[in-house]
């Protein structure tokens, strides 16, 4: 049973560094829904950036960025916007203008869904009869801005290496117990 623990605490450890990130998701699950007078209006202008990725203005109606309250006591008609690449959350923004580092973000090549939704202080997104507020527009990401894969290779065969090592000194620890 001993020996299981460890190789199975081994394995933990070993692979715990595969798990990758997720964007700033903190878990909201309510939302603030609001009339169509009272919304919000979002149109994104995107440009390409000539040294990489895209340049993004988001023109806004009836919203005040407010990134000092971020994380704070939802206000009526305040926030900042989350920030999605394909359905996948990237980041959040704080006012009406940033760059999309598609080297960092963009997993494919081609033409892809770049969409921002309005969300209060506490995160919670503006919603018009549950649908979210925002704007979505497609940009067309070169192969050249994406970032290679990194091979899970290495440390694949770390672990494997190390499973052998691990077997072996708990199997010593237990002649050394038994004596």
């Amino acid at each position: 049973m001993k020996l299981l623990s460890i190789v199975l605490t081994g394995l933990m450890l070993i692979f715990s560094g595969n798990t990758p990130l997720q964007a700033n998701s903190n878990g909201v699950t309510s939302i603030h829904e609001i009339s169509k007078d009272a919304a919000p209006t979002a149109s994104l202008e995107i440009e390409k950036d000539p040294t990489g990725g895209f340049n993004v203005h988001v023109v806004t109606t009836n919203f005040t960025w407010r990134p000092e309250m971020a994380s704070m006591k939802y206000v009526p008609g305040e926030g900042h916007a989350h920030v999605f690449l394909e359905g996948r959350k990237i980041m959040r923004i704080y006012n009406e203008w940033f760059h999309l580092n598609t080297y960092q973000f963009a997993t494919k090549a081609g033409e892809q869904l770049l969409s921002i939704e309005f969300v209060g202080n506490d995160h919670a997104p503006y919603t018009i009869q549950g649908s979210p507020i925002g704007d979505q527009k497609i940009v067309d990401v070169p192969a050249d801005e994406i970032q290679p894969a990194k091979s899970q290779t290495p440390k694949v065969l770390a672990g494997l290496a190390t499973l052998p090592i691990l077997a072996l000194t708990a199997l010593l620890f237990r002649r050394r117990k038994a004596k």
